[in-house]
C-alpha cells in the first residue's frame, strides 16, 4: 500500500460522498448513517450518528479487504439547522478538497461565513489530528474534532 495513493483516493472518497452528497447505502448498524465509495483494491466507509445538534463518526479505509487507516470525529452544530449547516460546510470541503481534514492549516471565507480547519498535531497520513470551527459573520456556530492515522 502507497500512502500517496492512500491520501489522493481519501481525499477523492470525500468528495464522492459526505462533501459531495453522494454514496449513501444502507448502514450496518441500527441508528447510524453510512456513507461508501470504492475503487479497484479501495473502500472508503463512513458511519456515523447524527441527533440534536450533536454528531460522531469513523472514517476508514480499506485496501485489499483490510482496514488500514481510521479517522474518528464529533462534532457540534447546535446553533444552526442540519441542512445550514450541511450547505456551507459542504461547499468549504468541496473548495478546499486536498486540504481540509488533514494536517494542513485551511482557511476560507464566503458570504458571512468563515471556516477554519486547524490542525493539532501530525504532519501525515501516518498520523495527525485537528479541529474545524465555522463562524457566521464573526459569530462560532459549528466545532469539530477529529484524530486520524494508519491502523494496519
Amino acid at each position: 500500500m502507497n500512502k500517496k495513493e492512500l491520501l489522493n483516493f481519501l481525499l477523492r472518497a470525500r468528495t464522492k460522498t459526505y462533501a459531495g452528497a453522494g454514496g449513501s447505502v444502507s448502514p450496518a448498524l441500527k441508528g447510524s448513517k453510512q456513507l461508501e465509495y470504492k475503487e479497484e483494491d479501495w473502500l472508503y466507509r463512513d458511519v456515523f450518528y447524527v441527533g440534536k445538534g450533536i454528531f460522531t463518526g469513523l472514517e476508514v479505509v480499506h485496501f485489499q479487504g483490510k482496514p488500514i487507516w481510521s479517522m474518528s470525529y464529533y462534532g457540534n452544530f447546535k446553533k444552526m439547522t442540519e441542512e445550514e449547516i450541511d450547505k456551507i460546510l459542504r461547499r468549504a470541503l468541496i473548495e478546499n478538497q486536498k486540504t481540509a481534514r488533514t494536517w494542513k492549516l485551511v482557511e476560507w471565507q464566503k458570504d458571512g461565513y468563515e471556516y477554519i480547519c486547524q490542525p493539532d498535531f501530525g504532519k501525515s497520513v501516518d498520523g495527525f489530528g485537528g479541529s474545524e470551527t465555522i463562524f457566521r459573520n464573526g459569530k462560532d456556530v459549528y466545532s469539530f474534532f477529529y484524530a486520524a492515522g494508519l491502523i494496519g
